[in-house]
């Protein structure tokens, strides 16, 4: 295997630390704001949806309004000045005083990682060598994996002492600093007719065309995925499953993990369509058991399927989109996936929250799963078909 084929260089391994670090504090503070929104503020559930939410509805306004200019500004001086951003608004938590003021801060942080997330994909989808991006993408999303199994496992077991929670960002955003002022990021040349583009307001310009499809179809599936991450915590306390739930996000890395190490592989020899049912029917199996189990190794398995599903779907629709789109504009691209991907798992607290007193969490979850269906039932009418077709000729 040539030089320009290898994946684990050492500008790869910084970018998937700093992903690592960003991930970690997300979810450990997400395992506990809508715990700390009620027991601080006296929040609704559904507003404490909302204090999850809003984290996220600021990540997707970022991606949109800002992904444009990470080729133009530089990717390095972009992700540089996002972490700092990151880290400041860490230390805000420590001096919220009403729910008002935790809704601008979760708002205000989501902008800063949503720009910061948006550079890293940006620049691994850069490193990585186009013969093997699936199989690239999915060991740098083993980062994301790690920060799911340790960030709601740290978060648990420091709840609710919430400074030490929040005290989590301060360092995670500090190390991911340094990692990134010492990474070796690839720039872009941009002609002048690129930054003339780059300058320009058009819809054209702000979002990637030929990525809306797959990013929709991948909304739908993390609005039924963010009902676990947000209220995983309340729903444990009502089934009266709180000590297994601590042990939940170990599965759920298990299953992402097993998926991580082969979907790629299968991706890059085989296509998308194959590995990608597989992925929603795991998903939507997992989603059905965890609405309704009350056996704490069923639990756990249902944890597994999840993470399982839910890897493989991100993984096949990130890089089907990165594969679609122009190299100049993998900045836009990867902007445009994640913003309306941020969207499902912003508005998913916020209207599952609403449902809950209606159905109650059991019935909610049962309402994820026919979500998982849909949104398998959409990948097929806009992308999956056009695989299939083409595969024939």
């Amino acid at each position: 295997m040539g030089k320009s084929d290898t994946l684990f260089t050492r500008d790869f391994l910084l970018v998937a630390a700093i992903t690592l670090c960003s991930s970690l504090n997300y979810f450990t503070i997400l395992i506990n704001i809508t715990a700390f929104a009620i027991s601080s503020f006296g929040a609704t559930t559904a507003q404490a949806g909302a204090s999850a939410g809003l984290y996220v509805i600021g990540g997707l306004a970022s991606r949109l309004l800002l992904g444009k200019y990470v080729e133009f500004v530089g990717r390095k001086r972009m992700l540089i000045m996002a972490l700092f951003g990151a880290l400041f608004m860490s230390f805000t938590y420590f001096i919220v005083s009403s729910l008002f003021m935790l809704f601008v801060i979760r708002l205000l942080h989501g902008i800063t990682y949503g720009v910061a997330s948006t550079c890293t994909s940006d620049i691994i989808a850069k490193i990585v060598p186009p013969s093997r991006r699936g199989e690239g993408l999915g060991y740098y999303a083993l980062s994301i994996t790690i920060s799911t199994a340790v960030g709601p496992l740290l978060g648990m077991t420091l709840s609710p002492d919430y400074t030490l929670v929040f005290m989590v960002g301060v360092v995670m955003y500090s190390l991911a600093l340094l990692f990134a002022f010492i990474v070796c990021v690839p720039e872009e040349t941009l002609t002048a007719e690129q930054v003339k583009e780059a300058k320009s307001f058009s819809i054209e310009n702000m979002l990637q065309l030929s990525a809306l499809p797959l990013a929709m179809v991948t909304m739908v599936f993390f609005l039924a995925y963010s009902g676990v991450l947000s209220f995983i915590s309340a729903y444990a306390e009502d089934i009266d499953m709180v000590r297994t739930a601590s042990f939940f996000y170990i599965a759920v890395s298990a299953g992402t993990l097993l998926s991580r190490l082969t979907t790629g592989k299968i991706f890059d020899t085989r296509g998308p369509n194959g590995i990608i049912t597989l992925g929603y029917v795991m998903f939507i199996i997992g989603m059905v058991m965890f609405s309704r189990t009350s056996v704490d190794a069923l639990f756990l398995l249902s944890g597994f399927g999840l993470g399982y599903g839910m890897s493989i779907v991100f993984a096949v629709c990130q890089a089907s989109v990165i594969s679609m789109s122009p190299v100049h504009r993998y900045g836009v691209t990867t902007s445009t996936f994640s913003a309306i991907v941020d969207l499902g798992s912003g508005m998913g607290p916020m209207i599952l929250g609403f449902l809950i007193p209606i159905l109650g969490y059991r019935d909610m979850y049962l309402v994820c799963a026919v979500l998982g269906g849909v949104s398998l039932l959409l990948y097929w009418l806009v992308h999956g078909r056009k695989v299939l077709m083409s595969s024939y000729r």
